[in-house]
C-alpha cells in the first residue's frame, strides 16, 4: 500500500489571502493530485493544521478549500486519516473542540484522528498521535510506550526540533518517550529536518519568507518497501532577485523574462546599482508582471557580495533580538532572557497563523 502523506496545509493561512489560496488550488491540482492519478494512489495520510485559524473559519477560504482539495478527493474516491494539529484546535490545553470535526463531519472519506491510536495500514501498523496538550499529555505518554507499531507519526513540538534556521525549539515534548520506534515522522516545523530518529517533514507549499530556498515536498510512504518517498512541489510564492547593474546592460535589463515573478512575493537585493535610470527600467519591467508584493533591500553601499543568509539574518525578527540580548550587560541571565523571547515570538507567529 502507498500512502500519500500532507501536513500543515494550513487552509485560511496569511489572514485568508486569496492569492495564497489560489496558490494552494495550483500545488493540489497541477502537483499532488496528478501524481496520485498516476500512480493509482488512494489513501492520504495528513499530520495536522489542516486549518491556520485555531478560532474562527472564513467561508470564502473553506469554499477554496472544498473545491480545491476535498472535492477532487472524493471524485478520486480517496480517503483521508487527519491528525489533529495545534492549529486545528480551539483551546490550547485541550483538543476537544476542532475544527476538522466541526466542519468535515460530513465528509465520509475524511477520518479525524482525536486520540492516539495505532491503524493498520495493509497489515503495516502505523501509531497515530494528534497534538499532545495537558490533558492528553500522561494517556499520549503511556500510548507511546505501549504502541504496538515500527513507526510513529503525529503532529509533535520536540524539544531540540529545528523550528527554522539558526532556531532549536527550547521547550516541548521529550523524544526519549519515542525512541523505541524505528522511525517518527511529524508535521508541526515548517523547515524540514532530522535528528536522533525523527524527521520533520516540512511544509509542502511556501507560506512566508523563511520557506524561501525551503525545497518544498510531499511524501509517498510504501508500506510494503517501508520506504518513505518525497515528490517535489515546484511551485513557488516566494522570489528573491539580486540586481547588479555591473553585470548588466541596458538591453539586457529591458529584455529579461520577469514573468515568473508574476502574483509572488518578490523581494529584490541591490547588489550594485550605478545607474538609476537602468535600474527604474527594471523596477518597472518587473511590476509590469504584478507581483503580489515587491520589497526592495538597498544595502549596496556596505556590501561587495551577499549571500541570501545574510539577508536572511539581517531582517529575521528574532535574530535581532537575540543579538541584543547577547549585547546587554547581564551576567547569567542572557540565556533564560533569549529563552524567554524565543518562546513570545513563537506564540507571537502561532497567534499570527504563520507556523
Amino acid at each position: 500500500m502507498k500512502i500519500a502523506i500532507l501536513n500543515d496545509t494550513h487552509c485560511g493561512v496569511r489572514s485568508d489571502m486569496l492569492e495564497m489560496s489560489k496558490y494552494q488550488g495550483r500545488f493540489y491540482n497541477e502537483v499532488f493530485f496528478p501524481y496520485l492519478d498516476e500512480h493509482n494512489i488512494k489513501h492520504i495520510l495528513h499530520l495536522g493544521d489542516y486549518f491556520d485559524r485555531r478560532k474562527y473559519i472564513n467561508f470564502a477560504s473553506m469554499k477554496a478549500n472544498i473545491e480545491h482539495f476535498i472535492e477532487p478527493m472524493n471524485e478520486r474516491g480517496i480517503t483521508m486519516d487527519l491528525i489533529l494539529g495545534n492549529h486545528d484546535t480551539y483551546y490550547k490545553n485541550t483538543n476537544q473542540v476542532n475544527a476538522p470535526e466541526l466542519l468535515l463531519y460530513n465528509q465520509p472519506n475524511v477520518n479525524v484522528i482525536q486520540e492516539c491510536e495505532v491503524k493498520d495500514f495493509d497489515g503495516f501498523n502505523i501509531a497515530l498521535v494528534p497534538w499532545i496538550n495537558p490533558e492528553n499529555y500522561a494517556d499520549s505518554v503511556e500510548f507511546l510506550r505501549s504502541a504496538n507499531a515500527s513507526w510513529c507519526m503525529g503532529h509533535f513540538e520536540f524539544e531540540g526540533a529545528l523550528m527554522m534556521p539558526g532556531m532549536t525549539c527550547q521547550h516541548g515534548f521529550d523524544h526519549s518517550y519515542v525512541k523505541r520506534f524505528d522511525k517518527v515522522l511529524s508535521g508541526h516545523f515548517h523547515q524540514k529536518s532530522e535528528f536522533a530518529n525523527i524527521r520533520y517533514l516540512g511544509s509542502q507549499m511556501q507560506f512566508t519568507w523563511s520557506d524561501y530556498g525551503d525545497g518544498k515536498h510531499f511524501h509517498i510512504f510504501d508500506t510494503e518497501k517501508v520506504e518513505l518517498l518525497p515528490v517535489h512541489n515546484p511551485i513557488t510564492m516566494f522570489e528573491k532577485i539580486f540586481y547588479d547593474d555591473s553585470k548588466e546592460t541596458f538591453e539586457t535589463i529591458s529584455n529579461k523574462d520577469y514573468s515568473e515573478y508574476s502574483g509572488k512575493f518578490t523581494k529584490i537585493v541591490v547588489v550594485n546599482k550605478d545607474n538609476p535610470y537602468w535600474f527604474d527600467t527594471f523596477l518597472d519591467k518587473v511590476h509590469e508582471q504584478n507581483p503580489l508584493h515587491v520589497s526592495i533591500v538597498d544595502d549596496n553601499k556596505h556590501m561587495d557580495f551577499i549571500n541570501d543568509d545574510d539577508i536572511e539574518d539581517v531582517e529575521d525578527t528574532l535574530t535581532i533580538l537575540t543579538n541584543y540580548i547577547e549585547g546587554l550587560d547581564i551576567q547569567g541571565k542572557k540565556k533564560p532572557l533569549t529563552e524567554l523571547m524565543t518562546s513570545l515570538y513563537q506564540e507571537a507567529l502561532d497567534d499570527h497563523n504563520y507556523l
